[in-house]
C-alpha cells in the first residue's frame, strides 16, 4: 500500500470527477488571489461526476462528487464521497413452487465510496493524480432454497469492502473562466493484493475484487473553480 503512494504522482484515475483550477477567458489558468494567511476561499476547488446506463435488463447509476483546496499553485488535495447502484433484471432463474412456474429473479448492488484524493499540475494542461478509496459494497439476490418447503426460493445477501488506490494522468480542457473538462487514464495499484473471499447469508463463497480489476480506467470529468 505504502508503494501505491510513492506512485501517487505517477499514473490514476477515478470514476468520479475532478476540481480544477479557475481560469481566464484565453485558457490560461488564473492563479487565485492570495489572502493575508489562513484559510482562503479562492482556493477551494469542487467537481464532481454521475453516470446513468441501460442495458438489456439493466440498470446503473452512480455519482461522485468531490470537493479540494489548492496548496500551492500547482498541488492540490480533498475529498470525495461516491455511491453506485446496479440492478440486473435476470440473474437467477429457477421454479418457485408456490406459483408453480418459472420465474426470473433479479441481483441489487450498491456501492459507498469515501475517499480523498491529490493532484498535481505537471506543467500546460497535464496533471497527474492518486486517489484513494474505501468501498463498502452490499448485494442481494435471490437463489433456490438450500432446504425444502415454502416457495423453493430465497433471499441472499452479501456485504465487504475493499480499498482501492487509483494513480493516473490526464489533460484538461478550459470551457470557461470558471469550467474545465479533463480527460484522464488510471490504474488501481491495490487491486491485486485486495481480492478476497465472501461468504453470503446462505453460507456460500464467491472471490470479489476492486470494482476497477483487470483494466486502465479511462474518465471525462468536469471541475468548477472558485
Amino acid at each position: 500500500m505504502k508503494k501505491g503512494f510513492v506512485i501517487l504522482i505517477g499514473l490514476l484515475l477515478s470514476i468520479s470527477a475532478l476540481a480544477q483550477d479557475r481560469y481566464s477567458s484565453g485558457g490560461h489558468s488564473s492563479k487565485p488571489k492570495s489572502s493575508s494567511g489562513g484559510f482562503d476561499p479562492q482556493r477551494l476547488v469542487m467537481g464532481g461526476g454521475f453516470g446513468l446506463g441501460f442495458g438489456s435488463g439493466s440498470f446503473n447509476a452512480s455519482i461522485s462528487p468531490l470537493v479540494g483546496y489548492k496548496l500551492t499553485n500547482n498541488l492540490m488535495a480533498g475529498v470525495s464521497i461516491g455511491y453506485q447502484y446496479f440492478r440486473e433484471s435476470n440473474y437467477t432463474t429457477f421454479y418457485n413452487t408456490t406459483t408453480s412456474r418459472y420465474e426470473n429473479y433479479p441481483r441489487r448492488y450498491s456501492m459507498f465510496s469515501p475517499g480523498a484524493w491529490v493532484r498535481y499540475n505537471l506543467f500546460s494542461q497535464f496533471f497527474v493524480q492518486a486517489h484513494f478509496e474505501y468501498h463498502i459494497s452490499d448485494v442481494k439476490w435471490t437463489e433456490a432454497a438450500t432446504l425444502g418447503g415454502g416457495s423453493g426460493k430465497e433471499s441472499v445477501k452479501a456485504n465487504y469492502s475493499i480499498p482501492t488506490l487509483l494513480v493516473g494522468a490526464g489533460y484538461r480542457l478550459p470551457v470557461s473562466e470558471r469550467i474545465s473538462l479533463y480527460l484522464g487514464l488510471y490504474y488501481d495499484v491495490l487491486q491485486k493484493s485486495t481480492l478476497q473471499t465472501v461468504t453470503s447469508s446462505n453460507g456460500r463463497q464467491g472471490q470479489v475484487g476492486s470494482p476497477y480489476y483487470g483494466a486502465l480506467q479511462p474518465v471525462i470529468g468536469f471541475g468548477i473553480g472558485f
